[in-house]
């Protein structure tokens, strides 16, 4: 009986434990996504979307902090940003479980910094920073922060994202990348 309970306890807290390596890694970006785009603190996680901007018919892949995706959205749907406005920018983004996006309008574009988004500055970062050393230390420690400057931050969440792990950087405090464990987040 006791190894019966023992097998109930690891299967029903398995699914609250943070990303290993051992999931589903579109289900915990997704996840990860959907934590970005609800989180209304200071403290802002990065989110990685595919865009295709309908004007030029460019598609990148983009990271960019949670809320101005979110901004990006209400201004692509012309959603207000009352009751009405938001549920409905909230059900466009929960059945987004690709993360891949369409915008036309330009101030969307801006918003989430579609046109300055530099691929090359993503390999450099990628090729500058040892990742399987992060995820190592994310892993074994439950925690990790850096200092980037503003042109190499986003593209060191983007590799994070990348690989399951969510990261953050206070809006008060810029200037550090810190892990963000999802499920030990309050929002």
């Amino acid at each position: 009986m006791k190894h019966l309970i023992t097998i109930l306890f690891i299967f029903l807290t398995l699914p609250l434990t943070s990303f290993k390596g051992d999931k589903d890694l579109d289900t915990e970006k997704y996840l990860n996504f959907l934590a970005a785009i609800e989180n209304t603190s200071t403290f802002n996680y990065f989110t990685v979307i595919k865009v295709k901007d309908l004007n030029t018919g460019i598609t990148k892949e983009i990271c960019a902090k949670g809320n101005f995706v979110s901004g990006a959205l209400y201004r692509e749907l012309k959603a207000n940003y009352d009751e009405n406005g938001r549920h409905r920018v909230e059900e466009f983004i929960k059945k987004r479980k690709d993360r891949y996006f369409e915008f036309k309008d330009k101030e969307a574009l801006y918003n989430i910094s579609f046109y300055d988004y530099d691929i090359k500055q993503l390999h450099k970062v990628r090729a500058k920073y040892d990742f399987n050393k992060v995820v190592q230390i994310i892993k074994k420690d439950k925690k990790f922060e850096v200092g980037l400057s503003d042109s190499e931050m986003k593209y060191f969440a983007q590799v994070l994202f990348n690989k399951g792990y969510m990261s953050g950087e206070s809006d008060c405090f810029g200037g550090q990348l810190e892990y963000v464990d999802r499920t030990k987040i309050n929002n």
